[in-house]
């Protein structure tokens, strides 16, 4: 245990990159949102005109702004750390362990973040303007357990697939890396092309779940990555 917890505070080492950045993400994020519906707002005038309300509803800013460097610190958090945490003892299932409690740790700050910036949207009538960034359709519209559970899948499978390929890196060299993501683009095609075939039973999934199916294939989807992070970890060198 005590090499997990020296695993973890290596990931924590910086945690400007680990635990505020994602954050201040969101927050320029939600500052352009508000900046390009005043500009709006300059040329048809205050409050906003309805339709262009609705508009903003579909914003999808809060699921497109973190996952870059999301996925970037999960591949940096498994390669930058991976040397100096064997020099000090660690194995590589403590490296893995005690990174996985950071990435644990960090998506759920984006997650309660997340609600954060909600509250503040909502308390402020949409920044003052109209403008809206996590009150969005999909965020489910101001729910909290959708917009904290979205937002920490979406945190957490960014992390774990940065972790698997950076892994893939150090373990097999670039030539695997660019094959295992080929192969990943493969399956998750072939996973659409089956729903697109098997459409009746995916209606009815839909149907009968909503968005959860969506959130159940990004919980799945992440435990693979993590699965896969953990197996190529194994085979990495110093």
């Amino acid at each position: 245990m005590t090499y997990i917890r020296r695993s973890l505070r290596l990931y924590l080492a910086n945690r400007s990159w680990a635990l505020y950045t994602p954050l201040y993400i969101l927050g320029i994020m939600t500052m352009f949102s508000v900046i390009i519906a005043g500009i709006i707002g300059i040329s048809v005038g205050y409050p906003l005109p309805d339709d262009i309300v609705q508009n903003m509803r579909y914003n999808g800013g809060a699921l497109y702004a973190p996952p870059g460097f999301l996925f970037s610190v999960g591949v940096l958090a498994m390669n930058r750390n991976f040397s100096m945490a064997l020099a000090f003892g660690s194995t590589r299932r403590d490296l893995w362990l005690g990174t996985s409690i950071g990435f644990l740790i960090t998506s759920t700050l984006v997650g309660l973040g997340s609600l954060v910036f909600l509250a503040l949207e909502r308390a402020t009538d949409h920044w003052f303007i109209g403008a809206r960034a996590f009150d969005v359709q999909f965020l489910a519209e101001g729910d909290l357990v959708r917009t904290f559970t979205t937002m920490f899948l979406l945190a957490i499978l960014s992390l774990y697939a940065g972790a698997f390929f950076g892994t893939v890196f150090r373990a097999f060299g670039t030539v695997w890396t660019a094959v295992s993501a080929i192969l990943v683009t493969l399956a998750l095609l072939g996973v659409i092309a089956l729903a697109v075939w098997q459409s009746s039973l995916t209606s009815e999934l839909w149907d009968s779940l909503g968005a959860w199916l969506l959130l159940n294939i990004a919980a799945v989807l992440a435990l693979l990555a993590a699965a896969g992070s953990y197996a190529v970890n194994r085979r990495a060198v110093v």
